[in-house]
């Protein structure tokens, strides 16, 4: 329900034991959600699961049934109400629940909200007890797996398949198993005469010049109540009074559902981050009785927007286009994959969601996807969505597996979404639904029956039975509780199989997996919309010395090290890719750290720009986004992440940055074929070359994701590299960065090659850059640099650098604490001046490095 303040009695006060112990132990204190991993680290009964091996001495936990309890009294204003309910926000997972030992609930589902009546149950004037016996989730799995028989999946073991839990918690290729369970959310005591149990602010402006709004609201009142009725009062951005109709602010309750419905006519709308301003209206709804008095007020900020997938055939290409418009507007995506922020999540808390979405906004990121192995995540992260303007792809809770569709394991699966979308469905972040995450990429995996043909609906006969449900019986859901979303059947889906690049979305993992192209070929690589994509590199020196505390420990192939990567055959293909690429100063862990992100930052620009040049606009929109896997960790170790663990960025969260503003420059290097007949041939690049053996031609476009068009001058400097000497500069040439889609400046600008050569583009707008880019010649391990000086000065709140020759990868430390930078890891050239920004103070232990230094 959705309760009012004076009739709720939040729980608190739990106690815990081992189910086979007597000894009961007092959780963690103050807190009325927990998990037992979280409760014995508080007491001491566990090691730290980040630190060292710390996570191989907690196993058993997982493998033991727990138990929690606690006391309670009604308040005294619940006394006088006539109904008396129990809500678990979420238990953690197979639990059997009892109210001063009379059981009132079996659970088996993490992701859902239970609510029990205990009206006759619940003692008045006494201290009443409830207590939670809590199953091995594991043990519990394994045993239905033994009924209903084994599927199969990647990551973990098939037994989870069987459990409505966060698949993550298994383990996964970059985080250790962790089988938790508790009580995760709040269990409220909520006492009503008559009360507001859900209010959807139902939203429709495909007329953007007009909002049509209706609030359901569902009404749960005892028999003996009469003469109810809901009044509604809206508020628009600003906070002043909307006007509507008498016949809209007061409803009488004549059954359990309520409508009030009217327009806001010249609506502010919401829009993604860049688009336009995150405008949210504040739609309160009260729950009067017959002598209007106050029972309830539910209140909530929605934002009026209109989200459409646009799946539209090209006259020039095959296949489908695949982006999305908001308010009939194209936005491309430039954003990141989420997973749960903790291992154990009830100790993710509000301002760590707060923070890291604003990393994500930092980042010029607009859509985060809610990764399917996780769990429907927390009002705040979708309410700070809503108010950043950051847009959602959510993921339903299935990842990597075929799941089973016995009846009893659909039911719970039916209420598990609708409970879900119940919650979800007023946060106008919400742009895609999403039934799975690769479990169509399991089945063609393991050669399973997938006719692309048959659009019947009835799979059962297969041993791809989930079919049925991701492509009927989720999307009825949707479309009945959620109809202004769009729905996807999974991700990756569409087309000829999950791996075709001309129709839906793809996963491109022959980057690191797969075929283990190089980098380079990010442009032949890309799809309609590529969800998934990545590189590994470590964390920070900083994090890796707080999560090994063992100093003879800290160098690149140890053993704590290694374990702080979970990646199947890390070692071979990190090494792969460092050393195709990146000249290694040393094999200490320092140098080691700063060559993976030096190579991971510039593996994820090739990919953002590559893709990003083909949003040419309208008709022509031939890849509408790109999400990298991933933006955070559950536990500090290495891997596909841009920012660690502890929240420290990695040189990829700025060269991502870079590639995600709204006024940028993409370039690209072509290689030139020897002549045949006299003709000079542009050939598809297939990896670093030494270019200084052969022609080459480099093309520059801009992007603009504003919706205004803006005129710039071009500017291009070509620096001979290991010299650093300027060697020719082009006229300057007045350009513009058409509005919401690129704009081809320079096609097959040719280059000398007598020496390795680096271009230099920007564009400016009165004498100042608004966007820069740098193509070097690949592989950066063969260039050569000499007599190159960097210098800083350090004011409070800013650094500022200059460089006497180009220099590539500048990082630059703070020492003696963790302060966010506004940028990293760049390029500078002698034309520079760079200022960057963030919480420093003139007194800052601070060093830099570049590349080759």
């Amino acid at each position: 329900m959705t309760e009012a303040s004076n009739s709720v009695l939040v729980l608190k006060g739990w106690q815990y034991k081992q189910a086979d112990t007597t000894e009961w132990k007092p959780a963690r204190k103050d807190v009325s959600a927990t998990q037992v991993q979280a409760d014995l680290l508080a007491n001491g009964e566990i090691p730290d699961p980040f630190i060292n091996r710390n996570a191989c001495d907690i196993q058993w936990v997982g493998d033991k049934d727990w138990e929690y309890k606690l006391q309670f009294t009604v308040p005294v204003e619940g006394i006088k109400k006539s109904n008396q309910v129990l809500v678990f926000e979420g238990l953690d997972t197979f639990a059997t629940v009892k109210l001063n030992g009379a059981e009132i609930l079996t659970a088996d589902n993490m992701f859902v909200k239970y609510t029990v009546d205990v009206t006759d149950k619940v003692k008045l004037n006494k201290s009443n007890e409830l207590s939670i016996y809590f199953k091995s989730a594991s043990l519990e799995a394994r045993r239905l797996e033994k009924i209903h028989g084994s599927g199969y999946c990647f990551n973990g073991e098939t037994a989870r398949l069987q459990a409505r839990k966060a698949q993550y918690g298994w383990g996964w290729d970059w985080g250790d198993s962790v089988m938790t369970c508790g009580p995760w959310r709040p269990v409220k005591l909520v006492s009503y005469d008559a009360g507001l149990s859900d209010v959807y602010v139902k939203v429709d402006v495909a007329d953007t010049k007009k909002a049509k709004i209706d609030i359901q609201s569902t009404v749960e009142a005892a028999s003996v109540v009469k003469g109810l009725s809901v009044e509604t009062k809206v508020l628009d951005p600003n906070g002043a009074v909307v006007d509507i109709p008498a016949s809209a602010k007061k409803v009488a309750v004549t059954g359990s559902l309520v409508s009030s419905k009217f327009d806001i006519s010249s609506p502010a709308l919401w829009y993604p981050r860049g688009t336009g301003e995150q405008s949210l209206y504040t739609f309160e709804t009260s729950l009067y009785d017959a002598h209007h008095k106050l029972l309830q007020v539910n209140t909530k900020k929605v934002g009026l927007r209109h989200v459409e997938l646009v799946q539209e055939p090209f006259e020039d290409e095959e296949g489908t286009s695949f982006f999305f418009k908001v308010n009939g507007i194209p936005v491309y995506c430039s954003g990141s994959n989420w997973i749960p922020g903790h291992s154990i999540p009830c100790l993710f808390t509000e301002p760590d969601y707060k923070k890291w979405l604003q990393l994500a906004i930092d980042g010029n990121q607009n859509m985060i996807r809610v990764w399917g192995g996780g769990y429907y995540e927390e009002d705040i992260f979708y309410s700070e969505c809503d108010r950043l303007g950051i847009m959602v792809w959510q993921d339903f809770m299935f990842a990597c597996g075929i799941y089973p569709t016995y009846p009893e394991f659909i039911a719970n699966v039916c209420t598990e979404v609708e409970v879900a979308l119940h919650r979800l469905r007023n946060h106008c972040c919400l742009a895609l639904l999403a039934g799975n995450n690769e479990d169509y990429c399991v089945a063609e995996s393991f050669n399973l029956e997938w006719n692309r043909e048959d659009k019947s609906g009835d799979y059962s006969k297969t041993n791809f039975s989930a079919r049925t449900t991701y492509e009927v019986t989720l999307p009825k859901i949707c479309e009945k509780l959620q109809p202004d979303v769009p729905y996807h059947p999974g991700s990756p889906w569409g087309g000829n199989g999950t791996s075709d690049k001309t129709v839906g979305d793809i996963h491109q993992w022959n980057v690191w997996h797969g075929s283990q192209e190089k980098y380079q070929n990010w442009y032949k690589l890309g799809g309609r919309f590529v969800s998934e994509f990545g590189m590994e590199a470590l964390p920070s020196l900083k994090s890796y010395r707080d999560c090994i505390t063992d100093s003879s420990e800290l160098y690149p192939q140890s053993e704590y090290v290694d374990f702080h990567n979970k990646a199947e055959g890390f070692e071979r293909r990190l090494a792969l890719y460092v050393i195709e690429n990146i000249k290694v100063q040393g094999m200490d862990l320092e140098n080691w750290i700063y060559a993976t992100q030096l190579m991971q930052a510039e593996c994820l620009s090739y990919a953002y720009k590559c893709w990003r040049r083909r949003w040419y606009g309208d008709h022509k929109r031939y890849t509408g986004g790109a999400i990298v896997w991933q933006l955070n960790d559950c536990m500090p170790v290495a891997s596909w992440a841009i920012v660690d663990y502890y929240g420290r960025p990695k040189l990829s969260f700025y060269a991502v940055k870079r590639e995600s503003t709204a006024i940028g420059l993409g370039m690209y290097r072509n290689e030139i074929v020897p002549k045949i007949e006299g003709v000079n041939v542009v050939a598809e690049n297939d990896g670093p070359h030494d270019y200084s053996n052969h022609d080459y031609t480099v093309d520059i476009w801009g992007v603009n994701a504003s919706l205004k068009d803006t005129p710039a001058t071009l500017l291009v400097d070509v620096y001979e590299v290991e010299s650093g000497k300027k060697i020719n500069s082009l006229k300057p040439q007045e350009v513009v960065l058409k509005a919401n889609q690129t704009s081809e400046f320079v096609k097959a600008l040719e280059i000398p090659n007598d020496k390795k050569i680096v271009v230099y583009s920007r564009v400016v707008v009165d004498k100042k850059p608004i966007a820069t880019a740098a193509d070097w010649p690949q592989p950066l391990k063969y260039l050569k640099f000499s007599d190159r000086k960097v210098k800083f000065e350090l004011f409070d709140g800013y650094i500022k650098l200059t460089a006497n020759k180009p220099v590539k990868g500048v990082e630059i430390t703070i020492k003696n604490r963790d302060v966010f930078l506004q940028d990293n890891g760049f390029d500078i050239f002698p034309t520079d001046e760079i200022i960057v920004k963030g919480d420093i103070k003139k007194t800052d232990d601070v060093s830099i490095r570049y590349y080759q230094m």
